[in-house]
């Protein structure tokens, strides 16, 4: 389950972009959109460094990063930067809420987690209009 959790996290977040502009949508749903979102940007990095993506991944990352936090109502982005290097480091936390390597619990292998995450933000990249 938890390996499933890691593979879909780029999914998951990008499926919440399309109603995160919704009027009263809860601040602690919100909240993990961001971080998951700054972690996200971090994976990029460390991807970016492995040799698997080129360097506009990393700018992509951020554009969605900025898209999150510019939602109307405040998003509490006080863990972003933690979230962020956890993810320059290869980490993501799991659904247990415990800090895990990606390149150990990634099934699917790390190069093709990096590919798939890629792919998965320029997709809801054009989906928010950006």
């Amino acid at each position: 389950m938890k390996k499933i959790i890691l593979t879909g996290m780029i999914a998951a977040t990008l499926g919440l972009f399309n109603t995160a502009n919704a009027e009263g949508m809860d601040p602690a749903a919100l909240k993990n959109v961001y971080d998951i979102t700054r972690n996200t940007a971090g994976l990029m990095s460390y991807c970016v460094d492995k040799g698997f993506l080129k360097a506009d991944s990393i700018d992509n990352a951020k554009k969605m990063v900025a898209y999150v936090a510019a939602i109307p109502g405040g998003v509490d982005t006080r863990d972003g930067d933690k979230r962020e290097a956890m993810g320059r480091e290869g980490n993501v936390l799991n659904d247990d809420g415990n800090v895990v390597a990606l390149e150990k619990e990634a099934p699917q292998g790390l190069q093709a987690w990096c590919q798939q995450a890629d792919e998965g933000i320029r997709q809801g990249l054009t989906s928010i209009g950006q």
